[in-house]
């Protein structure tokens, strides 16, 4: 499903809005956690600047990396949002937010928003952001759910929270 770009004359907005079927709390965790962004997305590392680095590899197997800081980020019951900015070197910073809520009937869905990104990569991020929450989808079906008892365990034993 392809995203769909709110252009002016001199900015832009790549959105996309997606539905997955699965609950919230495996939404939640396979957009906000590093360990989990990095199974279906890229490698996304912690830096000691408390920014993210974003390793990509394209297809000719030159590598760059990107930057993401955390502005802001809240869960409230089965809402969950959370905005990026997004460092590409050479380009103007951007911005993502993403937000992960309950579906009304079954499953979850995901809206993201890249917020005026450089003018001459906008059709790129369009693409691959489409591309990328097709991997979420597959990476989210291919895993099991944990089970709720069982994700309690692990937090009380000093696991991922």
């Amino acid at each position: 499903m392809p995203a769909d770009r709110d252009s002016g004359a001199d900015s832009a907005t790549v959105s996309l809005r997606r539905h997955f079927d699965c609950d919230f709390a495996d939404l939640w965790e396979a957009v906000s956690s590093p360990g989990s962004v990095s199974a279906w997305f890229t490698p996304c590392r912690l830096e000691p600047d408390r920014r993210y680095s974003l390793r990509f590899t394209e297809d000719s197997g030159e590598t760059h990396v990107k930057y993401a800081t955390v502005l802001d980020c809240r869960r409230r019951g089965s809402v969950g949002e959370y905005r990026l900015l997004l460092q590409d070197e050479g380009y103007s910073d951007s911005t993502v937010e993403v937000r992960v809520g309950a579906a009304a009937r079954t499953g979850s869905t995901l809206e993201l928003r890249h917020l005026h990104p450089p003018p001459e990569l906008a059709d790129g991020y369009a693409r691959g952001w489409a591309d990328y929450l097709d991997c979420l989808r597959r990476h989210l079906a291919a895993a099991p759910p944990v089970p709720a008892d069982a994700a309690a365990a692990t937090r009380r034993a000093g696991g991922p929270k």
